[in-house]
């Protein structure tokens, strides 16, 4: 007999990213949230609530590790199909990620995932090692991996699961969480807008967001960070910097000091917030022109405060065929960066920190 179950706790369930789980159930405002479950059924059904003008918003499906749907969410609430026809003697992962990333400039831009209607039973939670923090620009959020040969800024050249972000945490068998805005950066967007910088929103659960709907859901509120104790967290910022540098806006001398005090700063308020993680900065996939100015902001972080659990991390440079659409890192470039984090991530042993 199928049955509706509402997804208002997670009692049964693992969530990624800042996601707020009411009585109306789990609100996923960042790329690469949702929630994860096993489930033994022989078919499932989801309802999904979503709002959007301008942008529209994609869900990435999973069975079993693998991608069975790419879907374009239809605004109101809806009823998608999960899957049919399989053995209901024999459990399933399901998981259910948001593809696009948070359209912060839109009005009305959000999703909710209501309840699920099943014939099945839960079978146990997912079980992962540590947890990861990704905060970074369009190449955190995935764009390039979607449709790599298109020009458009659109949701469907972005892509979660093709992104570093998802790889790493698969190669480290790490729960995850992603903040990321294409174009914004440390200190500046590229194009030199600072205010659309990723700091000065890190400690909200999604402060950057104009929907309304989703701010009455949370999204403004101060982060609980004691709900998921973080083992690393990766900055991937300093590439819209150095295009806002390279605009008329600013003397080199000037933003270099303001980018620094910047870096050391938001430095200080993830450690305040994330007292027992290691701390990485990776930089290097689209240029190193910053790597100088980060490595100075690390170097006088480790100096003013003596934290030692703070590193600088090399990814490797996107070339030819390794770039993609708009000029971003293919599916394969974020391939070679996940593996090149988790490598580092591995030798430093930081997941016996905690």
């Amino acid at each position: 007999m199928k049955k509706t179950i509402k997804l208002d706790n997670s009692e049964n369930t693992v969530v990624f990213g800042r996601t707020p789980v009411s009585g109306e159930g789990p609100a996923m405002f960042w790329t690469g949230s949702g929630i994860e479950f096993n489930i033994r059924a022989s078919e499932l059904y989801i309802n999904i609530e979503c709002g959007y003008n301008e942008r529209e918003l994609m869900l990435d499906i999973l069975l079993d590790g693998e991608r069975s749907q790419k879907l374009t969410l239809e605004n109101g609430i809806r009823k998608y199909v999960i899957f049919k026809g399989m053995d209901p003697g024999k459990s399933i992962n399901v998981r259910v990620v948001r593809d696009t990333q948070c359209m912060a400039d839109d009005a009305e831009s959000y999703i909710m995932l209501k309840s699920i209607e099943t014939d099945g039973e839960f079978a146990g939670l997912p079980q992962y090692d540590f947890n990861i923090e990704f905060i970074g620009d369009s190449l955190t959020s995935g764009e390039g991996c979607g449709l790599v040969n298109r020009a458009e800024w659109a949701p469907v050249v972005f892509d979660a699961l093709e992104s570093y972000t998802y790889k790493t945490a698969g190669l480290l068998n790490a729960r995850y969480d992603v903040l990321s805005q294409s174009g914004w950066g440390l200190y500046a967007a590229w194009d030199a807008d600072t205010s659309h910088v990723l700091p000065d929103y890190y400690e909200q659960v999604c402060g950057m967001t104009k929907c309304k709907k989703s701010i009455s859901l949370g999204a403004h509120e101060k982060y609980d960070f004691s709900r998921n104790e973080m083992d690393v967290v990766l900055i991937n910022l300093a590439t819209n910097d150095s295009n806002a540098l390279k605009t008329e806006k600013f003397q080199k001398e000037e933003f270099f000091k303001a980018f620094k005090q910047k870096g050391i700063e938001f430095l200080k308020t993830i450690r305040k917030n994330n007292g027992a993680c290691y701390i990485i900065w990776a930089y290097g996939m689209l240029g190193d022109d910053m790597e100088p100015y980060i490595k100075e902001i690390i170097k006088e972080y480790i100096k003013e405060t003596g934290d030692k659990r703070t590193e600088y991390l090399k990814l490797p440079d996107c070339k030819g065929q390794d770039l993609g659409a708009r000029f971003h890192p293919t599916p394969a470039a974020h391939t070679k960066a996940a593996q090149c984090i988790a490598d580092f991530i591995r030798s430093q042993q930081v997941y016996m920190l905690r």
